[in-house]
């Protein structure tokens, strides 16, 4: 019977720093994503498909105000491959877990965006060991969600041609 691969969540920042081509990023998100596309790997990496909706362009589309053909087909060839990353459909029980989260906030004197509420819950919704973010705002909800929220890492960088 074959090993249970780790389940890994990205946050819609993740993705923006892929698109966006962070150089100091890339060589830890191209390892990630090789290792969840490939039939030996040991991770599986998720996002909602609200991410979809949140990455809509790359920065140098809003600094020039001007769309690019190129990075939209950038854009929907990381949505296509499946074998990569899963997208997980937004439904009542993630909507439910996503509005408990941000009352939970407001306990606690913090602020918490619905989109962001949305990846959380989601992530929650599919039991994953770690969720992927650069937004050290989200860390503080690691206690209170039941998995670490930490910056993408791997032990084993893919070197960049």
């Amino acid at each position: 019977m074959p090993s249970q691969r780790e389940r890994i969540y990205w946050d819609a920042d993740v993705f923006l720093s892929y698109i966006n081509g962070i150089e100091d990023r890339l060589a830890v998100l191209d390892a990630l994503l090789a290792d969840s596309a490939s039939d030996k790997g040991t991770i599986e990496l998720y996002t909602s498909i609200v991410s979809q909706v949140e990455v809509a362009f790359a920065k140098t589309e809003q600094e020039k105000k001007a769309l690019d053909a190129d990075v939209e087909k950038q854009i929907d060839a990381m949505w296509a491959d499946r074998s990569a990353l899963k997208l997980v459909e937004f439904h009542d029980a993630i909507s439910r877990q996503a509005r408990e989260l941000i009352r939970m906030a407001i306990t606690r004197g913090w602020s918490l965006k619905p989109h962001d509420a949305i990846h959380l819950a989601t992530a929650k919704q599919m039991q994953v060991a770690e969720f992927h973010t650069y937004d050290k705002a989200l860390d503080k909800y690691s206690s209170q969600i039941g998995f670490s929220i930490q910056r993408p890492h791997t032990g084993k960088p893919r070197l960049m041609p």
